[in-house]
């Protein structure tokens, strides 16, 4: 369709760069590639948190 750059794949590639140890390349790719990681990590921890700690609170 003639579009060269797409948002949503650069942040794919920056993660996948930014995975590998490529952070200049991660970078490149988008530069909200590492915050993005950071966000996901975030939710990734709050919501292990409620499955596994919040239940045993209550028993």
């Amino acid at each position: 369709m003639g579009v060269t750059w797409c948002p949503g794949c650069g942040l794919g590639h920056s993660i996948s760069f930014l995975f590998h140890g490529d952070i200049k390349n991660s970078l490149h790719a988008h530069w909200l590639g590492i915050p993005a990681v950071g966000v996901i990590l975030y939710r990734i921890v709050v919501l292990a948190r409620m499955r596994f700690l919040v239940p045993l609170a209550h028993k």
